[in-house]
């Protein structure tokens, strides 16, 4: 057995054991049983659901198919590295607090459409998570300020005379964030935004705070717009 088929084995077994852990499915329950039961429940598992079953049938011909002693099949150095990578993935994942933006700008919803609109401009930023005496009021985005300004009839608009907080109050819902803690995957944060996308709902940012509650102080922010650079860093994609 060459350093390619020691090298695949030892990621497919601890990814076995991995899954056997988490699925709470019994001993000698086939791989591709708890590949299908955590998919559920794991977006990791979901997004390489057919690499992990592949690389399944691969293991069972190294281990069992044999000609005059050797194995029949060998790894080549993609399916090492990919294997590699996904086991890292699942047994190391990364985590938010590695890639948020921080520290999070914010703006009051008593404040001003200009002083927002500005702020937005000259920072380039697509949203602005909103508070209200240090609570969490929404978000405040390109989409929903357009929205509204689209919906005005007045012949002029006086953007110093709009607060944010009219704006929100518009915006009903269509534009929103979810909060995390710190400790939250960052592939996690990749269903989330996924999961809106199939549902055609808006989620605009995941916002971190200490306990993953509105409550807490904003520590940190990941928008819609990092999906390309996330994707790259996790290589979700083969």
């Amino acid at each position: 057995m060459n350093s390619n088929s020691r090298q695949f084995l030892e990621s497919f077994i601890a990814i076995e054991t991995f899954l056997g852990d988490c699925s709470g499915l019994p001993h000698g329950v086939p791989f591709t049983q708890h590949v299908d039961t955590l998919r559920q429940s794991n977006y990791a598992v979901r997004i390489f659901a057919e690499d992990l079953k592949a690389f399944a049938r691969l293991r069972n011909v190294i281990v069992h198919e044999r000609g005059g002693g050797q194995v029949l099949a060998e790894p080549n150095q993609w399916a090492v590295e990919r294997i590699s990578h996904i086991c890292g993935i699942l047994l190391k994942p990364a985590l938010v607090n590695q890639f948020m933006h921080t520290p999070v700008q914010t703006i009051d919803a008593d404040e001003t459409l200009a002083v927002a609109t500005q702020m937005m401009y000259k920072q380039h930023y697509s949203q602005l998570p909103v508070y209200e005496n240090g609570q969490y009021h929404g978000i405040l985005t390109v989409r929903n300020f357009t929205y509204w300004i689209g919906a005005q009839q007045h012949p002029s608009l006086r953007l110093d005379k709009v607060t944010v907080r009219t704006v929100i109050a518009f915006a009903d819902q269509r534009d929103t964030a979810l909060f995390v803690n710190p400790q939250t995957q960052l592939v996690d944060v990749v269903g989330y935004f996924a999961i809106h996308d199939r549902r055609s709902t808006y989620l605009d940012a995941v916002l971190i705070t200490q306990d993953g509650t509105p409550t807490k102080p904003l520590l940190g922010l990941i928008a819609l717009a990092d999906m390309p650079a996330i994707n790259e860093q996790l290589q979700l994609y083969a």
